[in-house]
């Protein structure tokens, strides 16, 4: 079942619903079923193996962890 988003016409709500293609959603704020479909982001997929670098988020640790923490007391080690 695929992800979409929409825009209710009647209220402005905006949400993301899975829909079967037998399916026809309404708006959880006010019921309605005057919705714009919205356009979504696709993301590319990733490359898999082991050649592949981990996805950070962030900025990550000194010690090349990428969720900033280590193994053992006091970060890294």
């Amino acid at each position: 079942m695929p992800l979409y988003g929409f825009a209710c016409k009647s209220c402005g709500h905006m949400f993301q619903t899975l829909v079967r293609s037998s399916d026809v959603p309404e708006c959880p704020a006010c019921g309605s079923g005057q919705l714009e479909q919205q356009l979504s982001l696709i993301a590319s997929p990733a490359k898999g193996g082991a050649d592949s670098e981990p996805v950070c988020a962030g900025g990550g640790g000194g010690c090349g962890q990428c969720c900033g923490m280590g193994m053992g007391v006091g970060g890294c080690g």
